[in-house]
């Protein structure tokens, strides 16, 4: 089965358990005119993506005490990506995009969570998220910028990793905790790889450290084993010499 394929299949298998919930939901419980009316004019799939994106903004933003602001950028970036209809982000589908998952790593490391870590709280931060990704999605949201496709919170990132992000993308703004990128031009991509940021630096250093530090303790080891071999055939020239005396 082709990976489209298969993520039209999860993405609509998870609509039409939803559906069916509801359904058998509605066979056991007497509905009114009015409800049932309500019910009939929702739009569950509608429904299920704001929900996958009220997730990613929750858990990337909401719950690690982002800004607000933060929280609209990261609501940007994955609608953006969906916009961009690429298999490397999940296709078109918003659902697709917040849980797609190549080579057993997820694009946004909450969705790689355990089920039960990543179920909300139905507290304000979800009400929050749920309402930041209404306003993304229904274009109400006052993000300016349209190119951000990535970002990354500096704090908690590793130099490893903040350095492939500087030499992989430009940065276009700051907001709240993270930085949002945008991919490079032709020409702007040159001039990243040749670039040499900071955090690539203190990577590179600490490398470095790690590299003098394996050569100092494999220098010591051999110093240690060469005066033991050392001290081994003193000994054995001394009971050799002990032997030789005794037997005059």
């Amino acid at each position: 089965m082709k990976l489209s394929s298969l993520r039209f299949s999860v993405g609509l298998g998870a609509v039409l358990a939803v559906v069916i919930l509801g359904s058998v939901y509605a066979a056991f419980m007497p509905m009114g005119d009015e409800e049932a009316d309500e019910i009939a004019s929702r739009d569950i799939i509608a429904e299920t993506e704001l929900h996958c994106v009220a997730l990613a903004v929750y858990f990337e933003g909401g719950s690690t005490f982002e800004t607000e602001d933060g929280q609209r950028h990261i609501a940007r970036v994955v609608v953006e990506r969906a916009k961009a209809n690429l298999n490397k982000w999940g296709g078109s589908n918003l659902c697709d995009v917040v849980f797609y998952k190549r080579a057993g790593v997820c694009q946004f490391s909450f969705a790689c969570l355990p089920l039960a870590r990543r179920i909300p709280r139905m507290g304000a931060a979800w009400k929050q998220a749920l309402a930041i990704a209404q306003d993304e999605i229904e274009g109400r949201s006052d993000v300016r910028e349209e190119t951000i496709r990535y970002y990354m919170n500096p704090a908690l990132t590793s130099d490893r990793n903040a350095c492939r992000f500087r030499k992989e993308f430009v940065p276009v703004v700051e907001a709240g905790r993270h930085q949002f990128f945008r991919e490079p031009t032709e020409f702007e991509r040159v001039d990243l790889r040749n670039s040499e940021p900071i955090e690539c630096q203190r990577y590179k250093a600490a490398l470095e450290a790690k590299k003098r530090l394996a050569k100092a303790i494999a220098e010591r080891k051999k110093r240690l084993a060469a005066l033991a071999k050392k001290k081994h055939l003193a000994a054995i020239k001394k009971k050799a010499k002990a032997v030789h005396y005794a037997g005059k």
